[in-house]
């Protein structure tokens, strides 16, 4: 039975027959915690739905409603709505993950985690070669920099974020890992960290989704020449050939030649709204 048929279920005799039909048909599990969201008709019945789904699912020990993404820090916004009281601290939004044979230490009301990212972690594992520097320009809690520093063998990631939550977790992600040989954690900006870091990077990674492009003329002063950069972004299917042409135009102006070697589409984000990451090379 699927997740919405037992949440219906269980809701039967608590929920309208209108409600029951908007439930959520989906959501997502970050080691002991599930996040869903809720149609504006059901917020209501918020602390109910939650703990239903305890009841649903038994290992799960908080249930948090989800509301968005706050500023440029990328700083979760969510409410816990049910918790599993057998569980100490319980309900919390603190949980260990483990990926890939990687662990994440994160509180998901202080930074980001997209499951649906795991794909493109993977695929970064198989490009990335042996001994190459590359700078993180948004690198979170590590969710790309721990998995390249545990199985690629490269000779420097430096690991930039402006939360210093991120920071924080980062920190203790890379001890977990035992990687803190390969990972150097810069906390800020990624922007003031050019006159340091420039002409260093084999591989760039962006993994921010918002006008990325504004941060490209950085990320070409800290690359080397022959550059691989990989650029994430939010942007509907019609956009792409105007954002490649964009990307090409900055590049013009900083005087770099570009060439994007690879579209991929990495996950839903909205309606409508795909986040892609384009594999750019930057000849200089």
């Amino acid at each position: 039975m699927s997740f919405y048929l037992k949440l219906r279920e269980n809701l039967k005799d608590k929920l309208s027959k209108k409600e029951s039909e908007i439930l959520p048909r989906g959501y997502q599990i970050i080691g002991k915690i599930l996040l869903i969201k809720l149609r504006p008709e059901l917020l209501k019945h918020k602390k109910t739905i939650g703990n239903a789904i305890v009841h649903i699912f038994p290992y799960v020990h908080t249930v948090c409603l989800f509301k968005g993404i706050k500023t440029i820090t990328r700083k979760p916004d969510v409410e816990i709505i049910g918790g599993c009281k057998e569980h100490k601290p319980s309900p919390s939004t603190q949980t260990l993950h483990k990926e890939h044979g990687c662990q994440f230490l994160l509180d998901i009301s202080e930074v980001m985690w997209s499951k649906g990212n795991k794909e493109e972690r993977i695929r970064l594992t198989k490009l990335v070669k042996p001994k190459e520097v590359i700078v993180d320009m948004f690198s979170g809690i590590g969710y790309f920099s721990v998995f390249i520093a545990k199985y690629c063998n490269p000779k420097k990631i430096y690991a930039i974020d402006i939360n210093p939550k991120a920071i924080e977790y980062l920190r203790k992600n890379v001890w977990l890992n035992n990687v803190e040989d390969k990972i150097e954690i810069l906390q800020g900006d990624c922007r003031k960290f050019v006159k340091l870091l420039a002409n260093t990077a084999d591989r760039i990674i962006m993994g921010y989704l918002f006008d990325t492009e504004k941060f490209l003329p950085y990320a070409f002063k800290i690359a080397k020449k022959n550059c691989i950069i990989h650029f994430h972004r939010i942007a509907k299917v019609k956009e792409i050939e105007k954002l490649k042409e964009k990307i090409i135009e900055i590049g013009k102006k900083n005087k770099c030649k570009m060439k994007v070697l690879r579209i991929k589409k990495v996950k839903s984000y909205a309606p409508n709204i795909l986040h892609f990451v384009l594999d750019l090379k930057v000849s200089k």
